[in-house]
C-alpha cells in the first residue's frame, strides 16, 4: 500500500510539473520511425520528447489497456514491455496487488482513482528509466490513449 502511495505523489507531483511547464498545448506533433533501433519521438509546444505508449482507457467501457497488448510498433512499446517484464518476474507476496494489475493485458476500472493508480504506478516504474511525465490523447470520442514522456537530451 506504500508502494501506491508513494507511486500517486510522483504521480500528482509530474502532472504539476508538466503543467506548469506547458499550461496550454497548442501543437503535438509525432515523429515515429517503423524501425526498432530508432524511439518514438513527440513534439509537444515545440518541446522534444521520447514517448512509449503506456495504454489506453475506454470510457464507454471503463476498461484500460496496456500499450503492449495491441501497439504493434515495438519502439512505440520498449518502455512499457520492461514493465510488463517486471511484473512477471517478480514474485515478492507484498507485491501481488502491483503485479496483478501490471500482468493483465485489461483491467475493469470501477473508479478514476483506480485509473490514476495505474498510471502513478507505471510512472514510478519508469521514472527511473528517465520518463518524467505522462500525456493523455484523445484517441477516439471515447477513448484516451496515454503515452510516457522522457525528455531528448
Amino acid at each position: 500500500m506504500e508502494g501506491i502511495k508513494e507511486s500517486l505523489l510522483i504521480y500528482d507531483k509530474s502532472k504539476y510539473i508538466f503543467d506548469e511547464k506547458h499550461p496550454k498545448v497548442t501543437s503535438i506533433k509525432f515523429d515515429d520511425d517503423k524501425s526498432d533501433l530508432k524511439e518514438s519521438l513527440v513534439y509537444i509546444n515545440n518541446t522534444k520528447y521520447i514517448y512509449c505508449v503506456l495504454g489506453r482507457f475506454d470510457n464507454s467501457t471503463n476498461f484500460w489497456e496496456w500499450g503492449w497488448s495491441y501497439e504493434l510498433t515495438k519502439n512505440k512499446v520498449y518502455a512499457t514491455r520492461d514493465f510488463l517484464i517486471f511484473g512477471i518476474e517478480n514474485f515478492e507476496e507484498d507485491f501481488d496487488l502491483t503485479r496483478k494489475i501490471i500482468v493483465n493485458s485489461k483491467i475493469k476500472i470501477e473508479d478514476n482513482l483506480n485509473l490514476d493508480i495505474i498510471l502513478g504506478l507505471s510512472l514510478r516504474f519508469l521514472f527511473g528509466k528517465g520518463f518524467v511525465a505522462i500525456y493523455k490523447i484523445k484517441d477516439s470520442p471515447t477513448i484516451d490513449k496515454y503515452i510516457i514522456l522522457k525528455p531528448f537530451n
